[in-house]
């Protein structure tokens, strides 16, 4: 689970701990176990710290920027709140997934345009003082003589 999304694992997490008969808040905080570091993982624990002191949860989730983090989120509070979502909760997975794949479509095909940066500002130039070089060298010597 090291290259997935964020949100991807806490919808594993969260659909595993639906299909073993847990609760979604328990899910949630065995994501938050197994991935204590991620920038989602904080906006998971203050959307579990406002639900248990009774704090309007909404809050938090609409700092949150990805609207797939935002589904979620949702979803959980309406799994905690009693509402059935394994259903609701596979079609999301299947919906992070393909924008996942989407992405990563898009960084593949920028990559050969972003290698050409490399190339333009360290060989090229390398190349010129090579081909350039030895002319602008024998061009010195006949000016000082």
């Amino acid at each position: 689970m090291e290259g997935l999304t964020p949100s991807l694992k806490c919808a594993i997490e969260l659909s595993a701990g639906l299909q073993n008969g847990e609760s979604a808040r328990t899910g949630l905080t065995r994501y938050l176990a197994v991935c204590p570091a991620d920038d989602f993982a904080g906006d998971v624990r203050r959307f579990l710290f406002c639900w248990d002191q009774g704090h309007d949860w909404r809050t938090v989730i609409i700092g949150i920027k990805s609207p797939h983090r935002r589904a979620l989120l949702e979803l959980a509070a309406t799994g905690m709140s009693g509402q059935p979502i394994s259903s609701h909760l596979k079609e999301l997975q299947t919906e992070i997934e393909n924008a996942a794949d989407h992405q990563i479509r898009e960084h593949l095909e920028m990559l050969p345009i972003r290698m050409l940066v490399p190339l333009l500002l360290f060989q090229f130039p390398a190349f010129l003082i090579l081909l350039f070089g030895p002319l602008i060298r024998r061009l010195i010597e006949e000016i000082n003589k």
